[in-house]
């Protein structure tokens, strides 16, 4: 059985259906009732947490349709490109600031990579490293809340009971520094490995205050996020729903840079994304039940 399991996978079936097969085949070793699977699936949705994964996704997805990410390229270029590494220090604060945002670093890559690829690339950064820093420099967000990585692994914490309670606020706090750190690791390996990374653009203070001005609506996001959260005025599933209702209101109703036709659309996406995950999360915990 499990040869069979392992060729699957290599076949390409679904990651849910191997694991979950994997998970029923170990429990019906054990001579184990199998509802125990559908009873996992349900103390997971029980999980108050679990309603921060497809707000906080939606609110992503809002964020990559609308004019945000050339915003935030703007504002950081316009912020930080005089500072040593250049452009390829403003990827790795903007996709790192715009994963910040949306939680999820697919949504950074799609959104972001198609403004700053041909920008290094034009630059005189080598094509492959630009590939690299882009997809690298979405994935440091994730350190940063709201992260759904990190949500997923408190959900996974919390169902294991394990001796040390996790919780999600102090795995967003946990977070910021190790998130910092590499930044600087990477701009300074982009400055030293790249000698495209030591142009420098000039700081013009007017184009500052503009891009500062564009971007007034969206930097307020992760104060409000982390604000509330640390300061105990909001849960995370709050300061998810506050996420998804503001990023709705300003991108549709105030900037109108997503048609209200265009809604149905984006949350029928986003939603696919989250049923994957959650899926996958409830298979994934019965398996380790298991062992």
């Amino acid at each position: 059985m499990a040869v069979l399991l392992i060729l699957l996978a290599l076949l390409g079936a679904p990651l849910f259906a191997v694991i979950g097969a994997s998970a029923l085949w170990g429990f019906h070793s054990e001579e184990v009732d199998l509802q125990v699977v559908s009873v996992e699936i349900y103390r997971l949705a029980e999980m108050p947490v679990l309603l921060a994964i497809p707000l906080f996704t939606f609110a992503g997805y809002l964020l990559g349709e609308s004019g945000a990410p050339a915003r935030l390229v703007r504002a950081t270029r316009a912020w930080l490109g005089w500072m040593p590494g250049g452009l390829a220090l403003i990827s790795l604060i903007a996709c790192a600031l715009f994963t910040a945002f949306t939680g999820a670093s697919g949504v950074t890559i799609v959104a972001l990579g198609a403004l700053l690829f041909p920008a290094l690339v034009q630059a005189g950064y080598d094509e492959r490293y630009t590939l690299g820093l882009i997809t690298t420099s979405g994935s440091l967000g994730l350190l940063f809340a709201p992260s759904l990585p990190l949500i997923l692994y408190a959900v996974v914490a919390q169902q294991v009971d394990l001796d040390q309670p996790v919780a999600v606020d102090d795995l967003f706090l946990a977070g910021i520094l190790p998130g910092l750190l590499m930044i600087a690791l990477l701009a300074a390996w982009s400055w030293f490995s790249q000698p495209a990374a030591r142009a420098r653009h000039r700081f013009d203070r007017s184009e500052a205050l503009d891009s500062l001005r564009e971007t007034v609506w969206e930097l307020p996001l992760p104060l409000l996020v982390l604000g509330g959260i640390y300061g105990g005025y909001i849960t995370v599933t709050e300061a998810a729903s506050v996420t998804a209702v503001y990023v709705l209101l300003v991108e549709v109703f105030i900037l109108r840079e997503i048609p209200l036709r265009a809604v149905p659309r984006i949350a029928r996406e986003s939603m696919v994304l989250v049923g994957a995950i959650m899926i996958i999360l409830g298979v994934s915990l019965a398996s380790t039940n298991y062992l």
